[in-house]
């Protein structure tokens, strides 16, 4: 039914020489669907309908893995062209800015928004998650609030990601996050995992390790090895 929809959908765009935009959010989610796949249906769209663009967004870590499944060779996708989108951290200005600015949109001074920069750091979709809380039910606890829930969310995703790792992956990811707290240099992670493992690593498997928290932006370079905000 979902492929008719589509159908219907680029044919009609077709007549009116026009492009349809379908925006999945929060897509991760749809892996808890029953007795659907919907990646058959999205690769049947990639292939066949020119008409149909799809815009694919969530959690970084469990859209790529769990639902797109791009590294899997039995994903529907496989070898589908893509363009991967990293909406990165604010820096402290733009965080401010984009606070007052959204603020005024509303008719509003904010004079708080490097109060709410040192608290949330600068997430974009915490920021917004903050500046729509706090029209709505006041500027009071919604700080603190929106902090909770950021870490709770921080938490449940480095687990899913660690989780899908086996033996030295999963703990390799611990270990690097747990030496990485204050930053570290790639000398100080490769001492670190050869001293929980007993062995001297090849240097390849270390990076590998680096590399999947980098992609799946646990961590970023400044210049070493730092956690995110």
């Amino acid at each position: 039914m979902f492929a008719d929809i589509l159908d219907s959908l680029n044919d009609w765009a077709s007549d009116e020489g026009l492009r349809v935009i379908i925006v999945l959010d929060e897509a991760q989610e749809l892996v808890k669907a029953r007795g659907f796949d919907v990646l058959p249906v999205l690769a049947y769209a990639y292939d066949n309908l020119r008409n149909i663009t799809f815009i694919i967004t969530g959690s970084e870590f469990r859209v790529f893995t769990k639902f797109l499944k791009l590294n899997d060779p039995e994903s529907s996708l496989l070898g589908r062209a893509y363009v991967n989108i990293t909406l990165k951290p604010f820096s402290k200005d733009q965080a401010i800015e984009f606070l007052r600015r959204g603020f005024r949109e509303q008719g509003i001074e904010f004079d708080k928004a490097e109060q709410v920069y040192e608290e949330l750091g600068g997430n974009p979709g915490w920021l917004t998650f903050f500046g729509h809380r706090a029209l709505r039910v006041g500027f009071d606890d919604v700080l603190s609030e929106t902090r909770r829930e950021a870490i709770d969310l921080i938490r449940r995703e480095i687990c899913n990601f660690i989780n899908e790792g086996r033996h030295l992956v999963e703990r390799g990811y611990l270990r690097i996050l747990e030496v990485c707290v204050g930053g570290c240099r790639w000398s100080i992670i490769k001492k670190a995992l050869e001293a929980m493992e007993g062995r001297e690593l090849n240097n390849s498997i270390v990076d590998s390790l680096i590399k999947a928290l980098l992609d799946y932006s646990l961590k970023r370079v400044i210049p070493t090895y730092c956690p995110t905000s």
